[in-house]
């Protein structure tokens, strides 16, 4: 037997045969999506490692779509009951530059197996063009995992600092130089600031509007820095704000402290300062001889430390105008900062332990906090606990090396001292909790993340970090601590999901019955890492504010889990929603910003304590048609107790959401008032008409649709919206289809009362002898049963209805995989809806109905099956299929390409309906809609 095995083995040498092992089958484990693909922790999972050679024992898997700020996986191997795993959760991979000769891995040891625990990468949002996972399962030797990345380049050739955006949200902002040259940056934090100021960097410091409509942001006053008011506005336009000189503020080294301890400075208030002028500004981005120069008041002379408050107002044509910086040694301010794209300090404000102007601090400065499982959040601070040079020797010399007179504080008086700018601190990139040092953090680290989904109350404490990380390099003597707020692992209130429900938002109730569907998204809201709120854009009619309507913020799509008015409010009827916002001033609050409305949390469904007719603590809706945003800030004070507020403000700019869908942002849209898009990024056409194919030979059998693109968006008119992306803020590697990009449309006046549309059409010159035509319909409010078709009074088919989308979007391409990818109307399922500020395509069936504008613009007599559903013939489906032509495109436009697939379908509407456009399966006794006609059983 052994003489035949080595006969046999030469005989396949001779032959050139190569015997090979079987390559083992890998897979990266993780619950997040990666390159467009949801994964999960079981092998095999849909994210498979492949082999570098086929003689390689490396196997690598390359991520060009992963999630903002990082993601948490495991290995498996097929065959292998254990994974892969670190020995402790959240152990941080060190992402190497690609090509890294000797890269950082983590080794796979005895104890590295189990189906528990996982590795976090993090990194900064946008840094990685794409990032590649690596395992080496070399025999003989110890398993290894490591991670490589290649960087987006940038104008500088260096690493993109953290938390950078050049895109800046609309609002006012106090930018300056006041972070520490000594923050490293890179992929650990967003780094330091020059000598002067820079306007697309540390963008964090966002004025918040007052009661009095004022705005107000405070900064430490030990801080030296420059310092100017940025205004952003709808349009992306900028312009900075400062006091006309290098007006300068600072503490008593010289003389006299400007502004005095607590005092005030500028044209604001009742007492304006001499000499002082209101703000001068300037759409050129430098300091220009106009800022306010600030100087540390910890000078070692009266060190009355503190913040200062810069205000401001706005003058009658809306531009900041008059100022104030007003100081308080009575409170210190820090900050929290997350890491989303877009995102604004949290300033925590902390009180002296006896109040007044001197003495220690409490150092109990908390603050809720939204965490999603993946964003990541610095604590930003400047507080050395200990500066005392005979008894903290190495934690005094790490603090001079950024602050070389730093000192301890005259009026605390507890050994610390202070540095005259800011630094990041975070953990090490890990998950919180009290072991490892993981509820410290101390300069140049990477930031800390919860695992959790909601808000929850974090404390920041300056004074109680671990001494030993002080004396070391690059913490400059600084370290202090983060400590949750009740339960470790509950978050205060659980949010995967936060939505407006009631009858004042489209979508999220039955017309009919006026109950509320709690499980609807179409109130859904997204948090703003930016006003660090839930938000949500609606359009309304003027329906909703003249009949009472009524809403709830509702977490998770949970009835009883959801905020109303406060019980307190309403059984005093004081500080509710005033009835009419822009009416006479009452004990009810406008919902405006700086009179927000309060509301409270419930874990019981609405009415469930409370007489059904009577639901008392639903919170009215208060304003008439428009746009209007609403921002829902949910969370507790420092005690626990529920501070949950919002506030409604009216838009001009609308952010609407387009679905990238080959090749192109894409959607439709329609409003109760008449908009245009707020940038030249942004194209707007009507379907003038429908094309019949020349020989309809099967449902597949394609038609054409026809757009002609206008100056604007009627109100009440439904049209498609086009989106454009310049090349240079695209992603590397492009767009997925199905990613969505936000795009501007701003209101406008309706150019033309009487409805002469012709004049909208851009080529208006071109079809001067055309009359107005749109199959486009508008839902400015949702329509959940529109169905297919309706009918008419002898309950014939009248039109037939279709939806925008693409090919492969579809569930007909889903089941079948057949086709190339297109963009087209298609038609509706028999439970068809068109929700809230959209619009569909309704087709004449022939060319009598309404007035016979079929017989000209185009009729769709044949079955249009319904798109993705069974007809009555064994299992053959239908789709209608239409290619969109663009009037603005190639001299006239082209189709976008299609490739038929060819089956037997039925060309008759074989189904049964009801009269509501509703199939039936086995019709009872009554009348129905059958091959397009009448049909009575």
């Amino acid at each position: 037997m052994k003489k035949s095995v080595k006969s046999l083995l030469t005989l396949l040498l001779l032959l050139g045969v190569t015997l090979e092992m079987k390559a083992a089958d890998v897979y990266l484990l993780t619950a997040q999506t990666i390159n467009g693909i949801v994964g999960k922790y079981e092998v095999p999972s849909n994210h498979k490692l492949a082999q570098n050679t086929p003689d390689s024992n490396v196997y690598s898997l390359k991520i060009t779509s992963m999630p903002q700020a990082g993601f948490w996986f495991r290995i498996g191997v097929s065959g292998e009951s254990n994974q892969m795993r670190p020995k402790v959760n959240d152990a941080p991979l060190t992402i190497n530059d690609e090509g890294t000769q000797d890269p950082t891995s983590y080794s796979i040891d005895s104890d590295c197996y189990g189906n528990s625990n996982a590795w976090k990468v993090s990194y900064t949002a946008d840094k990685y063009e794409y990032l590649t996972v690596n395992v080496d399962l070399t025999e003989g030797t110890t398993r290894r995992v490591w991670i490589e990345g290649k960087k987006k380049t940038s104008a500088g050739g260096s690493d993109e600092p953290v938390a950078l955006s050049t895109d800046v949200e609309p609002g006012y902002y106090l930018v300056g130089n006041f972070f520490s040259e000594h923050n490293v940056g890179g992929d650990v934090n967003p780094g330091g600031d020059r000598a002067t100021i820079e306007y697309t960097k540390h963008v964090y410091f966002k004025f918040e509007q007052q009661k009095d409509k004022s705005y107000a942001f405070s900064i430490p006053a030990c801080l030296t820095a420059h310092a100017q008011i940025l205004a952003v506005d709808d349009y992306d336009n900028k312009m900075v704000y400062g006091p006309g000189e290098v007006f300068k503020l600072h503490g008593a080294k010289n003389g006299t402290a400007l502004p005095v301890t607590n005092g005030a400075v500028g044209t604001m208030g009742e007492t304006p300062t001499a000499d002082c002028i209101p703000l001068v500004g300037s759409a050129t981005l430098a300091e220009n001889g106009n800022y306010w120069d600030l100087e540390t008041r910890n000078d070692n002379v009266t060190d009355d430390d503190g913040m200062y408050t810069f205000s401001f107002t706005l003058d009658g044509e809306g531009n900041p105008s008059d100022w104030q910086v007003k100081h308080d040694a009575t409170t210190r301010v820090s900050y929290i900062l997350g890491d989303m794209e877009g995102a604004t300090a949290q300033p925590l404000f902390d009180k002296r332990e006896r109040g007044g102007s001197t003495g220690r601090y409490t150092d109990n400065n908390v603050a809720s906090l939204y965490f999603n499982g993946r964003n990541d959040y610095w604590c930003i601070g400047y507080v050395v606990n200990n500066v005392n040079s005979e008894n903290a020797t190495e934690q005094y010399e790490q603090a001079i090396k950024a602050t070389p007179d730093i000192h301890v504080t005259k009026s605390v008086d507890n050994g610390s001292g202070t540095h005259d700018k800011l630094f990041f601190l975070g953990n090490g990139g890990r998950s919180y909790n009290t072991n490892d040092n993981r509820n410290k953090v101390w300069p140049n680290q990477k930031p800390f993340t919860l695992n959790l989904y909601g808000i929850k109350r974090v404390e920041f404490n300056a004074n109680r970090g671990d001494n030993e990380l002080t004396k070391l390099d690059g913490t400059y003597g600084m370290s202090g601590e983060i400590q949750l707020k009740g339960s470790n692992d509950q978050a205060d209130f659980t949010i995967n999901t936060m939505s407006m429900i009631g009858d004042a938002v489209e979508g999220t109730y039955d017309a009919k019955t006026g109950n509320w569907n709690y499980t609807s998204k179409a109130g859904d809201m997204e948090y703003d890492a930016n006003e660090r709120c839930f938000s949500l854009t609606i359009s309304t009619e003027d329906e909703k504010y003249n009949n009472s309507h009524y809403f709830r913020f509702v977490a998770n799509h949970k009835a009883e889990q959801n905020w109303g008015e406060t019980e307190d409010n309403v059984t005093t009827n004081t500080g509710l929603a005033r009835s009419r916002y822009d009416g006479a001033d009452d004990v009810h609050h406008t919902c405006m910003a700086g009179d927000a409305n309060d509301v409270q949390y419930r874990t019981t469904a609405r009415g469930e304590t409370e007489a059904a007719s009577e639901i008392r603590t639903d919170i009215l809706w208060n304003r008439p048609a428009g746009n209007w945003r609403i921002k829902f800030y949910p969370g507790l004070d420092k005690d626990g107790k529920d501070v949950s507020y919002y506030t409604i403000s009216g838009t001009k700019v609308v952010k609407m959401p387009f679905t990238y869908r080959v090749r192109r942002f894409i959607r439709t849209y329609s409003n109760s008032v008449a908009m245009k898009p707020a940038k030249d990024n942004v194209k707007v056409y009507a379907a003038y008409k429908y094309e019949p194919p020349k020989e309809v030979k099967d449902c597949y059998s394609e038609g054409k649709v026809y757009l002609r693109e206008l100056e604007y968006i009627p109100a009440n008119m439904g049209v498609v919206l086009v989106g454009e992306v310049p090349a240079d803020k695209q992603p590397a590697g492009g767009y997925e289809d199905g990613a969505k990009v936000n795009f501007y449309l701003e209101e406008t006046d309706d150019l033309d009362p009487d409805n002469n549309y012709e004049a909208l059409w851009i080529k208006k010159d071109q079809y001067k002898n055309d009359k107005w035509n749109n199959y486009l319909k508008p839902t400015v409010s949702a329509i959940d049963k529109l169905g297919n078709a309706d009918t008419d009074e002898n309950g014939n088919i009248a039109h037939r209805y279709f939806g925008l989308g693409n090919f492969h979007s579809t569930k007909y391409y889903k089941e079948t995989q057949t086709g190339d990818d297109y963009i087209g109307f298609f038609r509706f399922t028999e439970n068809g809806k068109s929700g809230a500020n959209k619009a569909y395509l309704s087709i004449p069936a022939n060319k009598t109905v309404d007035g016979g504008v079929g017989a000209t613009y185009g009729y769709i007599d044949y079955n249009g099956q319904l798109l993705g559903n069974v007809a009555d013939t064994n299992n053959n489906q239908s789709l209608a299929k239409m290619a969109v032509i663009f009037d603005d495109e190639d001299n006239g436009g082209t189709t976008t390409a299609v490739s038929e697939v060819k089956m037997d379908t039925a060309d008759a509407d074989a189904s049964f309906y009801t009269l509501q456009g509703i199939k039936v399966s086995h019709p009872v006794k009554g009348v129905y809609i059958h091959n397009g006609k009448k049909f009575i059983k």
